[in-house]
């Protein structure tokens, strides 16, 4: 967490816009004079095909270098490499050396599992497939495709750990990074079964009676400037759902190399919501958003 300075009047100026659905373009100055806030750059995707896709990815981490100064850690929710073998996590774990970022936090999505059941992931990345962080009051809760297929598949075992970590916490603000998103969510495609978390009404039917504030996921692969790409529903208790897919680019340059960078400000239960753009080399600013959590943030002493 970094330490800066905001007038009482910013805070005001953005609760003023929260429900209006509009660009918050002049937010992001404001914010910076914030007394202490947790800035995370979430990303996805980045499973390269080839060396230009490898390159996009060191692109990435030069723009966030140059760029997007105060980065506190960095989550990633899947899909790190496209073949899954020890030389692409190798390439994997080299490139993301030359980052200022020293805390990173990664899941495997389905291609990181796909040839091997994760044995490579495991021994590369990390042993455990699921896991929990505390930043603050902030609860990050971590959960890996653990099987080979194009959907998410979570285990019995490693939901009834999901839900009873968030049944007990929720004094916290509550955040769950999967790879693909729930059904039932806002995100566009959830619905197909190839791009949602399989069996999702398990995680649902806690979401309609327990907070949970924040939902991070990636595995779609569409723009962020489609629609239907971050919302929260009301059913889940406002749940805020998140696309941050992906830094591999797509075809006929509908889709290029993008990145969320969320915002927490110490003392406000205000979340600044970012879409980077590595290609053009800044935010896409008509798709800034800011939005509500069910605590203020309390920051580590």
């Amino acid at each position: 967490m970094r330490i800066k300075k905001i007038p009482f009047i910013s805070l005001i100026f953005c609760a003023f816009f929260l429900d209006k659905p509009v660009g918050l373009e002049s937010v992001e100055n404001k914010w910076n004079k914030s007394d202490t806030t947790l800035k995370i750059w979430t990303l996805s995707d980045i499973q390269p095909k080839n060396q230009q896709q490898k390159l996009e990815f060191r692109d990435a981490i030069e723009d966030i270098n140059k760029n997007v100064p105060d980065i506190d850690f960095a989550i990633v929710a899947g899909d790190i490499a496209n073949t899954a073998n020890e030389a692409d996590f190798d390439w994997y774990i080299s490139t993301k050396d030359l980052s200022y970022i020293k805390e990173w936090y990664e899941i495997a999505g389905n291609h990181d599992v796909k040839w091997d059941n994760g044995v490579i992931y495991k021994k590369k990345i990390n042993e455990q497939f699921n896991y929990s962080i505390t930043k603050g009051n902030i609860l990050f809760i971590f959960m890996s495709d653990e099987l080979t297929s194009s959907e998410t598949d979570i285990s019995d075992e490693t939901f009834n750990w999901w839900r009873d970590l968030v049944i007990n916490n929720q004094d916290k603000v509550i955040a769950t990074v999967t790879h693909a998103p729930l059904k039932g969510s806002v995100i566009l495609f959830s619905s197909f079964r190839r791009r949602q978390i399989k069996d999702s009404k398990r995680f649902t039917d806690v979401l309609e009676k327990y907070k949970v504030d924040i939902w991070i996921s990636g595995h779609v692969h569409i723009p962020q400037w489609f629609p239907n790409d971050v919302g929260n529903v009301e059913k889940y208790n406002g749940t805020m759902f998140i696309n941050i897919a992906g830094i591999r680019t797509e075809a006929l340059g509908l889709k290029q190399s993008e990145s969320r960078i969320l915002t927490f400000i110490c003392g406000s239960d205000i979340v600044l919501l970012q879409s980077r753009n590595h290609t053009e080399k800044g935010y896409s600013k008509d798709l800034d958003t800011a939005f509500r959590v069910s605590k203020e943030f309390k920051c580590e002493s």
